[in-house]
């Protein structure tokens, strides 16, 4: 364990503190559902249960935005996604708000439900198991829970393979309150991402729970909870940036479950020093990297009655530790069962996803349905689409509600920064056996000769159940952002920049000398999931369910893992690496499996350096590769 100068700090911590911020809006014809058409009226102290119910009921699993403008809406009772399907499957439900600081939704004080502490009760619910969520989301608002409400639940949130919460404050104004953000209602919650977000007050922060299926977190605050920032039990939680100022411990890793913590880039504060806490109070697996304690009374208490390891009793800036000594690697000394002797584990730099602006929808979008684009599916949309990126329009937007069919090649090229689905469904199918969609981000090919946007974003769209895929080829020095999408196959074929966040697809191809940063990559297919072929790769959480490799990393690349769960209930080939290594570097940290059939991964890290091959057989909780 190494130790750094605390001036260092982790300032450069992004937090979910609402900035002064424009309203997030969108297009008439965007095919949005506004709350207000069913009645929810925002400052007028009114009860909007009803209405906003009203508004989610109308598209049930219908893949739309159900949209609530700047102001304060008031909940009497419980908002429930709904069932959609055979009564029976809330997903496909997107909860939008005007901005985080904008749109609060506000459940008064002592409410007659949600006062009872011994009877918990959520004020918004997306639905149970099983784990069929897909795409459920909360975005861009507050949920405000007023005094003496000692059983409300902020938020039950589900959803699964993809899906997020994003720029959301959940806040108890008086502390009370059983928990503000519950993700161990049931079974089979995730995988799906969490970014920016802050939680304060309630008995528990975040309670995250039960063997299935992975959570991702970027950007978290906890603060003001009354016994547990943080309660996890059994499942696996992948979090980057978590800022906790706490009476109380910021994270409790509860025994006898195959609970485990990766914790990157976090700073734990205990704002009572005259009784300090325990920050991190460990019963399982947790690793540890740049992780700033202040004025605990002990680090990491690490009391699993199986452990290896003692308490970290020291507090300041901890640069890597691991609760247990199951570190391995094949080529590379290890040192009493942690880390190597030359020091800490080299890790790659870490980019945040780039930002674009929004813009005003009513002067800056256009329409893919305006260049003639068939909005039923049955038409190849590619030539519309063609059509529109060539208009100079720096934002494209396909409108919720319609599936567009898309068959024949389309350069991105030029101004458009920004194609956005609005959560509508695209088909992609080979047209007459021909190449069939290949989206190609390409450099100063624009038939006007405008200039190309430094940064494309793709975002917000999923294929049609059992339609194909659309290959999304970067053959560009630009950035290409792809977020809370479905149905992309991303191949790095340039040496800009790629960023996959709230991604369910698969990444194909890192380019020799490319980049690419993932926050929850999520893969169905069988056979290999991921291709490094010389590039930079890092994840932050990832799924994948299905046999085949991972991750294939050949050709010197560098590839780094903070967190991944293979769910290998299908079945493992024999014989089949879940990890690939030729003459490359790959580090993993906090891998985890769960397999239910008896039939789980048996070979998990292939590894070639030169003419020698190498192989690891058991579960690697952190494995270094050369």
């Amino acid at each position: 364990m190494k130790r750094f100068p605390s001036a260092l700090g982790l300032l450069s911590l992004a937090t979910s503190t609402a900035l002064a911020q424009s309203p997030v809006t969108f297009p008439v014809d965007g095919g949005i559902v506004d709350g207000r058409t069913y009645g929810a009226t925002a400052d007028d102290g009114s009860d909007d249960t009803g209405p906003i119910q009203a508004a989610l009921d109308a598209y049930p699993n219908g893949d739309r935005i159900v949209y609530l403008p700047p102001g304060v809406f008031i909940l009497r009772d419980t908002l429930r996604w709904p069932g959609g399907e055979n009564g029976n499957t809330p997903g496909r439900t997107i909860l939008q708000g005007a901005g985080e600081g904008l749109t609060i939704l506000k459940l008064p004080e002592n409410t007659g439900s949600f006062n009872d502490g011994g009877k918990p009760k959520p004020l918004i619910w997306t639905g149970g198991a099983p784990a069929e969520r897909f795409r459920n989301s909360v975005r861009d608002l507050t949920i405000e829970i007023g005094p003496k409400n000692h059983g409300a639940i902020g938020l039950q949130f589900n959803a699964s393979n993809q899906g997020s919460l994003r720029h959301l404050t959940i806040r108890s104004l008086d502390g009370a309150g059983k928990i503000g953000l519950d993700l161990g209602h049931c079974d089979e919650i995730g995988p799906f991402l969490g970014k920016n977000l802050t939680i304060e007050g309630f008995e528990v922060g975040i309670s995250t729970k039960w063997p299935v299926n992975s959570n991702t977190f970027e950007h978290v605050t906890l603060r003001n909870q009354r016994r547990i920032g943080w309660w996890n039990y059994h499942q696996m939680v992948f979090i980057r940036g978590l800022v906790s100022e706490n009476r109380v411990p910021s994270i409790y890793n509860e025994k006898d479950s195959w609970g485990s913590v990766t914790l990157l880039e976090a700073h734990l504060h205990a704002t009572n020093p005259d009784n300090p806490p325990v920050a991190i109070h460990n019963q399982r697996q947790i690793y540890l990297r740049n992780v700033d304690f202040r004025d605990h009374r002990v680090a990491v208490k690490n009391d699993d009655k199986g452990r290896d390891k003692g308490d970290l009793n020291d507090t300041g800036l901890v640069s890597e530790e691991t609760s247990h000594r199951n570190v391995v690697s094949l080529f590379r000394e290890v040192r009493d069962g942690t880390f190597a002797t030359s020091g800490p584990t080299a890790t790659l730099p870490v980019k945040e996803t780039p930002a674009v602006a929004w813009g005003d929808p009513a002067k800056d979008w256009v329409s893919l349905s305006a260049f003639g684009a068939d909005p039923t599916g049955v038409a190849d949309a590619s030539g519309a689409l063609q059509k529109a990126i060539d208009s100079g329009a720096s934002t494209i937007y396909l409108p919720g509600g319609s599936q567009f069919r898309f068959s024949s090649p389309v350069e991105i090229r030029g101004p458009v920064q920004r194609i956005i689905g609005l959560e509508g469904r695209l088909k992609a199918d080979r047209k007459g056996g021909g190449p069939g969609p290949v989206w190609k981000l390409v450099d100063g090919k624009h038939p006007g000769s405008l200039p190309d946007a430094p940064v494309v974003i793709i975002e917000r769209c999923t294929h049609e159940i059992g339609g194909g895929e659309i290959v999304l080829r970067h053959e560009s020095k630009r950035t290409l952002v792809v977020s809370s999408t479905t149905g992309f196959n991303v191949e790095g074929y340039g040496k800009g920049n790629i960023f996959l966040e709230d991604f369910c697809g698969h990444l194909d191809r890192v380019a020799p000398g490319q980049s690419a940063w993932c926050r929850q990559l999520t893969s169905r297919r069988e056979g290999t999931k991921c291709r490094n072929v010389g590039g930079n790769l890092w994840i932050l959480g990832m799924k994948a369910e299905n046999t085949g490799t991972l991750i294939e990393t050949t050709g010197g690349g560098v590839t780094e893992v903070n967190g991944a769960f293979v769910y290998s209930n299908s079945g493992w080939s024999k014989g089949e690496p879940a990890f690939l290594i030729e003459d490359s570097t790959t580090n993993l940290y906090g891998i985890n499996e769960r397999n239910f059939n008896r039939q789980p991964v048996t070979l998990w890290v292939r590894e070639r350096q030169g003419p020698e091959v190498r192989e690891l057989a058991e579960i690697p909780w952190v494995y270094l590769s050369r």
